[in-house]
Order: C-alpha cells, then sequence, then structure tokens
C-alpha cells in the first residue's frame, strides 16, 4: 500500500520551529557565541565562538572545554587528549582552546561543528579516564578496608568470575573463608558506574552459588535515584562503615 503525504503548513513550521531552538546564536562584544546542541558530560551545552577577521573567520571553543576538565580535575589528562583529538580533527589546539585560525563563509558551518565535536569529545574522554582512575583508587582503599576486616590472605585482588550470560566480570575484591564468598566493588555516583556494577552483580546473581554481592560507595544519598538500580542484586553500603559490617556479610553468606 502506498501513502500519499500531504502537505502540512502546520507540521513544517513545527520542525522549523523545534530546529531553530537546536542552534542559539548571541552576540558579545563583538563576538558571535554558538550555542550547540552538543553537551559536555557536565551536562552543559558545547559553545564555539566565531570572530570575524576581515573576509575570514576565527573559530574556536575559547576554551570552555579546558574549564570543564579543570572542573572534574583532570586538566592534566585534558590536554593529552586534546592534542590527539586536534590532529585527527585537522584543527589547533594551544593547551587552552580549540581553534580554527582562518575560515571563509563556505567553511564556516562545517568549523562550527568540527570545533564542537573535538571540545565535546576531548571533554567526554577526559571525563572517563578521570572516572576509571578515582575508581582505581575507591577500590585501593577499599582493599585496605577488607585488610583491616578480614586479612590480606583471604582477600584475591582483581579476580574474574563467570556469570550466567557466561560474560567474564571483573571483582575489585573477592573474599573467601571456609568456602564462603563475598564479592566487594567499589561504585562511584557517576551513572556509567553504578549501571556497570548493576548489570555485573545481576549476572553473577543468577549463577548458582553466586558469592554475596556488596557495592561499597563513598555517600548512598549522592546516588539519588540510582540507588535502587545499584542495590537490586547487590547490599549496598559506604565505605566508612565499621569492619563489623564488612564481616557481616560474609557470616550471611
Amino acid at each position: 500500500m502506498i501513502v500519499k503525504a500531504r502537505y502540512n503548513e502546520k507540521f513544517h513550521e513545527v520542525v522549523r520551529s523545534a530546529a531553530a531552538q537546536l542552534v542559539a546564536c548571541e552576540a558579545i562584544s563583538g563576538s558571535q557565541y554558538v550555542t550547540t546542541p552538543l553537551m559536555y558530560a557536565s551536562g552543559g551545552y558545547v559553545v564555539v565562538r566565531v570572530e570575524q577577521a576581515g573576509d575570514e573567520y576565527l573559530v574556536s571553543d575559547f576554551g570552555t572545554g579546558h574549564e570543564e576538565a579543570q572542573f572534574m580535575g583532570g586538566e592534566i589528562i585534558y590536554k593529552h587528549v586534546a592534542k590527539n583529538i586536534a590532529e585527527t580533527n585537522g584543527v589547533q589546539f594551544d593547551t587552552f582552546a580549540f581553534f580554527v585560525l582562518r575560515a571563509t563563509v563556505a567553511q564556516l558551518p562545517g568549523a562550527i561543528a568540527t570545533i564542537a565535536n573535538s571540545s565535546q569529545e576531548a571533554v567526554n574522554i577526559t571525563a572517563l579516564k578521570v572516572s576509571e582512575r578515582k575508581n582505581r583508587d575507591d577500590n585501593a582503599m577499599l582493599f585496605e578496608k577488607l585488610a583491616s576486616a578480614f586479612g590480606r590472605n583471604n582477600i584475591a585482588r582483581d579476580a574474574h568470575i563467570i556469570g550466567a550470560s557466561n560474560t567474564e566480570w571483573h571483582i575489585s575484591s573477592l573474599v573467601t573463608v571456609d568456602n564462603r564468598q563475598v564479592a566487594f566493588e567499589a561504585v562511584s555516583k557517576h551513572p556509567n558506574s553504578i549501571v556497570h556494577a548493576a548489570a555485573k552483580f545481576s549476572d553473577i546473581a543468577r549463577i548458582e552459588d553466586a558469592p554475596r554481592r556488596v557495592a561499597v560507595v563513598t555517600d548512598k544519598k549522592a546516588l539519588g535515584t540510582y540507588l535502587g538500580v545499584l542495590s537490586h542484586n547487590a547490599s549496598v553500603i559506604e565505605r566508612r562503615v565499621e569492619d563489623r559490617v564488612y564481616r557481616s556479610f560474609l557470616e550471611a553468606a
């Protein structure tokens, strides 16, 4: 059956209006600032500055990506990541901002898109690396806490467990005493960390003689509604609790 599309002026106006809201442009001190639909890991929109230089244009992120990285404590990581992205995307980076020195009128749309994409990519990769670094630090602190509660000889670091889906999962610390096991994992408040841990615990929970599963966080309140996601197949405790709380999970295993 062939359905003929009928011209609908209201439909086209709705789409045009929606498209117009995706990109905003504001003039400040002789420069134009283009707010794009792209978002940084923080949730802020990527903004690109365009300045006129004769018949050509200077396009840059005017250091907003750098500021995002500073805010998350990843400035050094960002500079290394951004340099590689700039080389790949054919733009320039001066340790502070992505920029295109000269763009013609015809090149301007592509230059704006390339700078916005480069800035977003650099920030999001930096956020991921910062999260990974924090996760390693958190798991190192968790190990010391578990060593105090169970003794180092009863803990396997960087263990692996095959889940019900036959996926091999990495476990930060697996405590084993008298054939009873508890898998402990440090989890940050970042949604990616929570969702990954929840998937891991869910798969492991479905195997025969599954170990007890404990997610260790800094602050349960900081997880918000994600606490329910994480606690579905694991117990959730804060790292600062007393050793007896850690030991209680082994006693119940």
